[in-house]
């Protein structure tokens, strides 16, 4: 960031000047500032492009630029950034298009001014929850979540990583052990760098050779003195993906590296020293290759010291709309291509899905869907194409159920929102995350609702 976040300016964007000297001095005397004005919106993405904001203030009526258009710009170029809208046309529908499209809040003119700054308290405390998020995420860039169990697996890693222990990780395939694994490295503070082992179906001869290295002459045609993998994690850390598919006498070798940090290289009388950390990796249940005998038990017992198990994908689907955001992002700066944006269904219909390859399908989904993207939006036809629902199943915004809303009157925007948020948490079976992305906001922002939302009596 270009400044730290207690300097930060809320952004105001009206062409009324009259109403902009009034957001000015309200927001001064509450404390809030710097705050920056721009009577022309399309200014606005420019400037956010070369400076941090902690909130925009955006009225819908602009007659250089359509504000609805805008504000999607704006959720999907600066997802983080919470934008409140004001507009002086009372339309239930409008109100609900802006908040389904990712707006922090909706407020009628003409102003209630502590109305308003309730409004910018609420919005600046998400940016505070977002850049906390952030900062407990700060070792481990290449994790992207926002679920609870995740986080504190992430709180574990810094916790165990200096403990000279071995770190088993366990997790269905495509869940990102090896993410988890760098994350372990990275946080052992080790100089050294991390060496990746892939030992699924290698044989004892091969891990032997791989890892420990031979002398020259050790054995026909070792016409070279190789030194092995683990003698290049020198300092850094080991990191053997699949163990479960070990033979047992190279588990013996492993548990004896693993307990003496020694090892004998092919050929060699002299015994190696390793001061390399080790991290394994396996998407079988341990104590199931354990009962099976094809998991010695003293080296289960000695890997059970710091073990990590992450969830998959269907079991943490608030994650889905940050994946699929960064996926997007990450896709296109590969490609060289400019980052389409894609309709709010698509996000929904990865919701429905329960990804058995976890992660790594999801990210091969969305680098598929951007390298065969043209113009436009992303197009849904290729995600549908690979997500196996029965049709009743894949239905998108469009065929979803028609919400019917009852009330007394003409509702207010509170009203309307109170329903919104009921129902979208009836339709996801109170599952925030899943309930925040029909909504068409972040699960922090629903908490934030949730938390202001009185009980009924």
């Amino acid at each position: 960031m270009k400044s730290n976040d207690a300097t930060l300016p809320v952004v105001v964007v009206d062409d009324d000047r009259e109403m902009l000297q009034v957001y000015r001095t309200l927001l001064k005397g509450h404390g809030v500032g710097p705050v920056v004005v721009f009577e022309d919106g399309n200014a606005l993405v420019p400037f956010l492009r070369r400076e941090d904001a902690t909130a925009v203030v955006l009225d819908l009526a602009l007659p250089t630029v359509n504000g609805a258009e805008l504000l999607r710009n704006l959720v999907e170029e600066f997802p983080h950034l919470p934008v409140l809208i004001i507009t002086g046309v009372a339309e239930i529908g409008q109100a609900v298009a802006c908040m389904r499209a990712g707006a922090c809040d909706y407020l009628l003119k003409p102003l209630d001014n502590a109305t308003f700054l309730c409004a910018i308290d609420r919005a600046l405390g998400i940016t505070a929850d977002e850049t906390r998020l952030r900062n407990r995420r700060m070792p481990f860039p290449d994790i992207v979540t926002e679920d609870r169990q995740m986080l504190k697996l992430l709180k574990r890693v810094q916790a165990i990583s200096h403990s000279g222990q071995p770190v088993l990780i366990t997790g269905e395939t495509g869940v990102g052990k090896e993410l988890f694994a760098e994350a372990v490295h990275r946080c052992s503070g080790k100089k050294g760098p991390m060496v990746t082992v892939n030992v699924a179906g290698v044989d004892d001869a091969v891990f032997s050779d791989t890892l420990f290295g031979h002398r020259k002459g050790a054995f026909s045609g070792a016409q070279e003195h190789r030194e092995g993998l683990i003698r290049r994690a020198s300092g850094g850390t080991l990191f053997l993906d699949e163990i479960g598919d070990l033979s047992e006498s190279s588990q013996v070798k492993l548990l004896r590296l693993i307990q003496e940090h020694e090892y004998l290289p092919l050929g060699s009388d002299t015994v190696a020293k390793s001061d390399a950390g080790i991290v394994v990796a396996t998407n079988r249940e341990p104590k199931l290759l354990l009962e099976q005998g094809r998991l010695r038990e003293d080296l289960f017992y000695r890997l059970s010291c710091h073990r990590i198990h992450i969830p998959p994908l269907r079991e943490r689907k608030g994650d889905i709309s940050m994946l699929l955001e960064h996926f997007v992002t990450l896709a296109a700066r590969d490609m060289g291509k400019a980052k389409p944006w894609y309709p709010v269904e698509l996000s929904r219909l990865l919701q429905q899905y329960h990804f058995p390859g976890n992660v790594r399908e999801l990210q091969a989904m969305v680098y598929d869907a951007v390298a065969l993207h043209e113009k436009g939006a992303l197009s849904l036809n290729g995600f549908r194409s690979r997500i196996d629902l029965p049709p009743a199943e894949l239905r998108t915004d469009e065929e979803q159920e028609v919400v019917t809303v009852t009330f007394n009157g003409f509702p207010s925007i509170k009203q309307a929102q109170s329903q919104l948020i009921s129902e979208a948490l009836r339709m996801s079976n109170g599952n925030q995350g899943e309930a925040a992305t029909l909504l068409g906001i972040s699960r922090q922002a629903l908490n934030n609702r949730l938390r202001r939302k009185p009980t009924s009596a």
